[in-house]
């Protein structure tokens, strides 16, 4: 996508109205039972998700940063903004991967094919930004020492006793819950809106059912 045609009028309300509906999504968390209570479930990305299969990649790391800056202004940082910048890359991340794919083939079939890429690199990605910058950055600053974060891991699950089992009992399940949780609401409702965003495309509404979303 050109850069004129990423930054049109119509891309710019639309990266505001999807950035802006994320960062309201995630003031509402629901905290989870096998992690420590700062990894908490939200459905943010399900609207940058939408906008990614809308708009396109680029867009959607827009949004992303969109979101984070909102939740910003709204929320301010708990985590020293360690946490604030692996949302970012760790948001944009996920929803790349689906929004490349549809963009090069508007089907239901690469659509969810992307969603599922998406999940499986964003759970990669995850674990790597929680291991080797999100958690030691966030004990050092914030917790006198990566100890004390992996203590509140054992808290909830005994297994956990150092960052390697953290990864695999707390970091690998919550985001393979958070972000299937996304993608699958994501699946249910783009249809619907991508008939809304869409609305007044001559050149799109020539394609077939299959192809408009």
């Amino acid at each position: 996508m050109k850069p004129n045609k990423v930054l049109s009028v119509k891309n710019v309300v639309l990266i505001g109205m999807f950035g802006a509906l994320a960062a309201v999504l995630e003031t509402f968390q629901i905290s989870v039972p096998f992690a420590p209570p700062f990894y908490k479930l939200d459905f943010a990305e399900t609207p940058i998700m939408v906008g990614a299969f809308a708009l396109g990649p680029i867009p959607a790391v827009l949004m992303e940063l969109v979101k984070n800056i909102l939740k910003l202004l709204i929320k301010g940082t708990t985590t020293m903004y360690v946490g604030d910048l692996a949302n970012f890359i760790g948001g944009s991340l996920f929803v790349l991967p689906a929004s490349i794919l549809y963009q090069r083939k508007r089907t239901r079939k690469t659509a969810m094919y992307g969603l599922g890429l998406s999940i499986v690199i964003g759970v990669l990605t995850a674990l790597v930004i929680n291991c080797f910058m999100t958690i030691p950055l966030y004990a050092k600053l914030m917790f006198n020492g990566i100890e004390n974060i992996i203590a509140m891991g054992t808290a909830v699950n005994p297994a956990i006793t150092n960052l390697y089992t953290f990864a695999i009992f707390a970091i690998l399940p919550f985001n393979l819950l958070k972000l299937g949780m996304n993608a699958a609401v994501t699946a249910l409702v783009y249809k619907r809106v991508s008939v809304i965003l869409h609305a007044g495309a001559p050149e799109r509404a020539a394609r077939t059912s299959t192809e408009k979303g």
